[in-house]
């Protein structure tokens, strides 16, 4: 498995369009879309959005393709590692190579069908957005695709956001000094129930049943 980084204008400007605004777990909106609507009026067209990303990538100084260069660079020092971490302990490993497509937003959606996922120009840590997107499809590989069918989207949703608090435990050297992946405030609880189950059996499949089972 293979994750390359680039920028594509088309998937930077549908990522702000399409979740700025909001998403399945947040009703927030990003500060970039928040200034695209300052800018454009509250129903920002395609058009809009094409001035407001190049305008944005100018006054920032932000050169795409050296930021698509460096993030390559960062995945590239701790992937081996996590790559063999992650397939320990899913017991699978992901089938198709993955693009990370850079964005002025910051909120970084994911498709495991299209087998992508995005991460923010304005990103602290590059490294810690990939594993937090990867986890999620080692959790769809790992535990079975059919699992959001069986337990409905939100429940398949609220427990693959809160398994990525693993990461704190099984991944923490990987992330930079100070970095952690914290979660949405929703699903605290749910991640303390996780790393409290893990101090005692470190298998993924009896912790996602387990999970299943709390209701």
């Amino acid at each position: 498995m293979k994750v390359t980084f680039t920028y594509d204008k088309e998937k930077d400007i549908w990522c702000l369009l399409s979740k700025g605004k909001s998403s399945s777990n947040s009703t927030v909106a990003t500060k970039p879309y928040e200034q695209l609507v300052a800018e454009y009026g509250e129903n920002p067209t395609s058009e809009d959005t094409v001035a407001f990303v190049g305008a944005y990538l100018g006054s920032e100084n932000i050169n795409s393709e050296e930021y698509a260069a460096l993030y390559q660079k960062e995945w590239e020092e701790i992937s081996p590692e996590f790559i063999k971490r992650a397939e320990s302990i899913f017991g699978v490993s992901i089938p198709n190579s993955i693009t990370a497509y850079l964005t002025v937003n910051t909120r970084c959606p994911y498709s495991i069908e299209k087998d992508y996922f995005f991460v923010s120009l304005q990103n602290l840590s590059t490294k810690k957005t990939a594993m937090h997107e990867l986890w999620h499809f080692y959790t769809w590989y790992g535990l079975g695709a059919d699992q959001e069918e069986k337990l409905g989207r939100q429940k398949y949703n609220d427990l693959k956001e809160a398994l990525t608090v693993l990461l704190n435990v099984e991944c923490k050297d990987l992330l930079p000094e100070g970095v952690e992946d914290k979660g949405y405030p929703q699903h605290q609880e749910l991640r303390g129930k996780i790393l409290e189950y893990w101090a005692k059996d470190r298998n993924m499949a009896n912790l996602w049943d387990y999970l299943v089972e709390l209701g």
